[in-house]
């Protein structure tokens, strides 16, 4: 429950007392910044003047006892937490839909170690992504994660939201990255998960944490696995005259061991109005991004093996540097001019599914949104990027260039039509922004009675129900 307006000072003096004046924002013009993450729904809320929640205190500690100390003092007190990172989520994780305590956790920004001979960091929870990498990068080191959001978004969100970045194929996603967590449960308690991972010890804590988005309780400090930076990045690019035939041909590689660090398949319609305009080069098809890193002579023999497949499967071989542009660009995609503004709508209609399913769960959500939401203007645009030995997923970015006066009814129609869409053709209606206020309704339809086993954990970890109360339907 939110404070009520004449309790809002003295919950700001208690904060202060606790952590400091300096860690409390109390005033309202101030907390509207924390109305927000880049959901689509929070941003348009705000920009109309009613955002979906406000904060009725901002904290943030400068350390994990800071942490602990503002939790116990929330759960005593019943008062809601949400847990905010860089602020760079898309599904309405950070927004403080019941009030309560805002927690930033950006103050938490030391890289503790490098650990340069086991290949691994850990840093606190609010250390930036980019910073990170400078400092890795200095090192001869990477953290092989890369997500677009790596100028927002923090270590501790891309566990929390159970991330993934370009290089996915190659490293895995962040729950593979993942060996250790630091975690601040709701009654101030800390804990520290088994310092490796996925060993015979008993249940694995950690990955009970990864993608809990703060329902269960806040990441302080992460240890993550290290990849050295790579000798040779080679890429290459493919044209194929339709998806499934691009899907069949990278589907074949990674069946015969190849191991590409990047894959981007883009359907016709991204190909022409998306990928082209960022590599400023007219392109057909269903054109795919490759990368191929590590010693020389491995990434060069991975690389012509996986374009003579791309042969057998009637690929046609572009010139290597529309990759090398693509690369250096990767980031323009997501900002203006090629990602949309207000008034427009947009979302990004992710799914997984099996390689038997994926063309299937593809072609259910083009169904489901472009001809019935043509009359609006929307276009779907979507590529393939990431992929593991049992599938792929499909991102779709769709835009409507102004939803007029029921934007929001729009907006949410469109939503239930695709996941429904997916759902319906055996897809997951998500593979790595999370879950939040957005995806929350469809929780239940994605995992049926399991959904019961995450309350009744969550009922033991947050028996007051202090935690990031509305997200992941929990």
């Amino acid at each position: 429950m939110s404070v009520p307006a004449a309790k809002t000072e003295t919950l700001a003096r208690d904060l202060r007392d606790l952590v400091g004046a300096d860690a409390v924002v109390a005033d309202p013009d101030l907390l509207r910044r924390y109305s927000a993450d880049t959901y689509w729904k929070a941003l348009a809320a705000r920009a109309n003047g009613a955002p979906l929640g406000l904060p009725d205190a901002a904290v943030s500690p400068a350390d994990e006892a800071g942490v602990a100390a503002v939790l116990r003092f929330a759960n005593e007190r019943g008062l809601p937490v949400v847990p905010r990172g860089g602020g760079s989520g898309s599904q309405g994780g950070a927004v403080p839909v019941g009030g309560g305590i805002l927690l930033d956790l950006t103050r938490l920004d030391r890289i503790v170690a490098v650990d340069e001979e086991s290949l691994a960091v850990t840093a606190e929870a609010g250390v930036k992504g980019d910073a990170l990498e400078r400092e890795l990068n200095e090192r001869g080191l990477m953290l092989p994660h890369y997500p677009a959001s790596v100028d927002l978004a923090t270590v501790g969100g891309y566990v929390a939201a159970r991330g993934s970045g370009v290089l996915s194929t190659r490293y895995g996603k962040i729950e593979d990255l993942v060996l250790s967590l630091r975690v601040a449960l709701a009654d101030g308690g800390v804990i520290e998960t088994v310092g490796v991972p996925r060993h015979a010890v008993g249940p694995e804590l950690t990955q009970l944490f990864v993608g809990s988005e703060g329902t269960f309780g806040v990441i302080t400090r992460v240890t993550l696995q290290l990849a050295p930076l790579p000798a040779k990045r080679r890429f290459e690019a493919v044209s194929f005259a339709s998806v499934p035939e691009g899907i069949a041909a990278v589907r074949s590689c990674i069946a015969r061991g190849l191991r590409p660090s990047v894959v981007r398949l883009y359907d016709e319609a991204a190909t022409r109005t998306s990928l082209g305009p960022v590599v400023e080069q007219e392109l057909e098809g269903a054109c795919t991004v490759f990368c191929f890193e590590g010693e020389p002579s491995v990434a060069d023999a991975e690389a012509e093996t996986a374009l003579g497949v791309a042969r057998e499967h009637g690929g046609t071989i572009l010139d290597g540097q529309l990759g090398e542009r693509w690369w250096r660009r990767r980031y323009e995609f997501y900002k203006p001019p090629h990602h949309p503004e207000l008034p427009a709508i947009w979302g990004t209609l992710e799914a997984v599914a099996p390689y038997a399913r994926i063309y299937d769960v593809y072609r259910a959500v083009k169904t489901a949104v472009e001809a019935p939401y043509a009359e609006h203007g929307l276009t779907l645009k979507v590529h393939f990027s990431h992929w593991y030995p049992w599938g792929t997923m499909m991102y779709g970015r769709f835009v409507v260039p102004d939803g007029g006066p029921d934007a929001v009814g729009l907006h949410d129609r469109i939503w239930e039509d695709a996941v429904q869409a997916m759902l319906g053709a055996g897809g997951v209606m998500n593979d790595h922004h999370g879950v939040g206020i957005k995806l929350a309704p469809y929780m239940r339809a994605q995992h049926g009675p399991a959904l019961d086993v995450l309350r009744r954990i969550k009922e033991v970890l947050d028996p007051n129900r202090i935690m990031n109360p509305g997200k992941l339907d929990l």
